[in-house]
């Protein structure tokens, strides 16, 4: 997002009265030496309906005891952040640590219980009026059935390109995908999804949205901080747990007990009920990965060559027998 791209540091930080010595980027942000110590300079392309809805979001979560990230950095007017009309500009102090390596199981299991504490600070969220709030709740049900369609779409697709190497093993495999997409549809709408919601609506908690390893922060002194908060949104937590252990298994060829280790570390902070057990059960049944490349595929995304899919599905199916039998596993898992 920021190639080549150069801010005024200085001028920027003196909004905070802040003197900048010298700057770093590192991804989407500059790590800032300055006389008041080091600071983390955010820098957002996120319009002000969503900051807004983003930085109300983690002030939620200060206030309501947690203490697994930095705070914003008011500025001297006791704004969230400044913009000069193209970028967003917010400051935190910096973290110093590295990325959690998810391969060691207890970065993972700590991970995994804060992320559950975020999640149970989260609740009672009033969205500023007018805020972006990119709610998702209640919506899963439409989109697995939007996305089973999908799936049956590209598989017509595929027998009119029987020579695209792509289409062929799309082919060649689709019917298991669209068999356990199909099994996700029904068994959401056996559980207590409708009920989860309506509660949700009372009690407000919301989603962090993106609970990659690169955002949990493991410091020198063994703690595990948060970081990047751009992604939260109205959701069931569990959602985000879901997510979480689908991006784990990537790494751990889809093993049900490394699931069971986060979802029980999980549980040690954040109770998960029966009913959203059974929700999560559901989930676990839809084909993500499948259907997000085989949808970035046969929509010709410009982000993505042909090739390129092509090694992602190829990549993805070597694990297919895992893949095929861990929401099977998965069902085995009882709340205590």
């Amino acid at each position: 997002m920021l190639k080549g791209y150069q801010p005024d540091v200085k001028k920027i930080l003196a909004n905070w009265a802040i003197e900048a010595n010298s700057w770093e980027k590192i991804k989407d942000v500059f790590k800032v030496d300055t006389d008041q110590g080091v600071k983390n300079l955010k820098v957002s392309p996120l319009k002000p309906r969503r900051l807004i809805f983003v930085h109300q979001a983690i002030q939620h979560l200060i206030k309501q005891g947690f203490t697994k990230m930095n705070p914003l950095i008011p500025t001297l007017n006791g704004e969230t952040y400044i913009s000069d009309g193209q970028y967003a500009y917010t400051l935190f102090d910096w973290i110093e640590g590295r990325q959690c390596n998810f391969a060691n199981q207890w970065e993972l299991r700590e991970a995994s219980r804060v992320l559950a504490e975020l999640h149970r600070c989260s609740f009672g969220f009033v969205p500023p009026p007018h805020s972006h709030t990119r709610k998702q709740l209640g919506k899963c049900l439409v989109h697995f059935q939007e996305r089973y369609r999908d799936l049956l779409t590209f598989q017509q697709a595929a027998l009119k390109s029987p020579d695209d190497a792509f289409a062929r093993i799309y082919l060649e495999n689709c019917a298991y995908f669209i068999n356990m997409a199909a099994q996700a549809i029904i068994r959401l709408q056996n559980s207590n999804y409708p009920l989860l919601v309506s509660k949700a609506v009372i009690e407000r908690p919301f989603c962090y949205g993106d609970p990659a390893a690169r955002n949990f922060i493991l410091t020198p002194d063994s703690r595990i901080l948060m970081i990047d908060f751009d992604s939260c949104r109205i959701d069931l937590p569990i959602m985000d747990l879901v997510k979480f252990i689908r991006r784990v298994m990537k790494k751990y060829q889809w093993s049900y007990p490394v699931a069971r280790l986060i979802i029980d570390a999980y549980r040690e902070v954040n109770p998960i009920s029966f009913d959203e057990l059974g929700v999560i059960k559901a989930v676990f049944y839809f084909p993500q990965k499948f259907w997000r490349i085989s949808t970035r595929y046969f929509h010709r995304h410009a982000q993505y060559t042909p090739d390129r899919l092509l090694r992602k599905l190829q990549k993805y199916l070597q694990n297919k027998t895992a893949v095929y039998q861990f929401p099977l596993l998965f069902d085995s898992y009882q709340a205590d």
